[in-house]
């Protein structure tokens, strides 16, 4: 009884400014297929906000609900989603993003990311907010990862979401102690320590299901960029 009495006062209540997020994707979700928890939209429309127009790149595209969050807090910016399946879904995505009226300003890129994150980077592409959702294992997400810490603005973010993941933990920790990423504190932007007990009491971890890092050197900047040989503990 107090268990469940703690969870409902710490049960984490959406922005009203993504409500019509999330009344829509309530009307098309589908059970067994993935979509953005209401805490975790929040916080990519919030980061979406401070990339101040900007473009924005996500790995994962799936049922389009972080592309959702993430067009609706960048204003006039564009995102660009990389999935190698789209049909894997029934084009849930495209559809979502179609309906809420974020076409326009919305590009999917049907590959594997490690095919098209090079060739990102190679256009001069660059982004504002950064965020990580697609293939888990460490070698894949670390190649993600390489490539969009180079594309990412100086002051921009990077989500990465599943942070609790041995191979999540492990970039992380890359882009910490080679490319100085620090930590920012979601909770003080969205949901404060209500969210934070929720999520202990949810996952039963003191982990956070999603990290925020900010980039504060430029990658040729730091001594993993400059000197070849460099190496630290990660």
């Amino acid at each position: 009884m107090v268990k469940q009495f703690i969870r409902t006062a710490t049960k984490y209540r959406g922005l009203q400014e993504t409500e019509r997020i999330r009344h829509t994707l309530a009307a098309t979700r589908r059970a067994g297929w993935p979509y953005c928890p209401d805490d975790e939209g929040d916080v990519l429309f919030r980061f979406a906000q401070m990339a101040e127009g900007q473009p924005a790149l996500e790995v994962g595209f799936a049922t389009g609900s972080t592309a959702a969050y993430i067009l609706s807090g960048l204003g006039s910016g564009h995102l660009t989603s990389i999935d190698y399946d789209q049909n894997h879904f029934e084009r849930a995505g495209d559809k979502l993003i179609s309906s809420m009226g974020f076409s326009p300003r919305h590009r999917l890129v049907e590959k594997n990311s490690t095919q098209v994150l090079p060739a990102l980077l190679e256009s001069g592409a660059r982004f504002g907010l950064v965020f990580l959702d697609g293939w888990k294992t460490f070698d894949h997400l670390w190649v993600d990862a390489f490539y969009a810490a180079r594309m990412l603005n100086l002051g921009g973010h990077m989500v990465l979401d599943d942070a609790g993941m041995p191979a999540v933990r492990k970039c992380m920790s890359l882009l910490r102690r080679y490319y100085q990423f620090q930590d920012v504190d979601s909770y003080r932007h969205i949901g404060g320590t209500r969210l934070r007990a929720w999520h202990l009491l949810t996952t039963r971890s003191a982990r956070r299901p999603y990290v925020v890092l900010q980039k504060t050197v430029n990658v040729e900047q730091t001594e993993a960029g400059r000197t070849f040989d460099f190496w630290t503990r990660f």
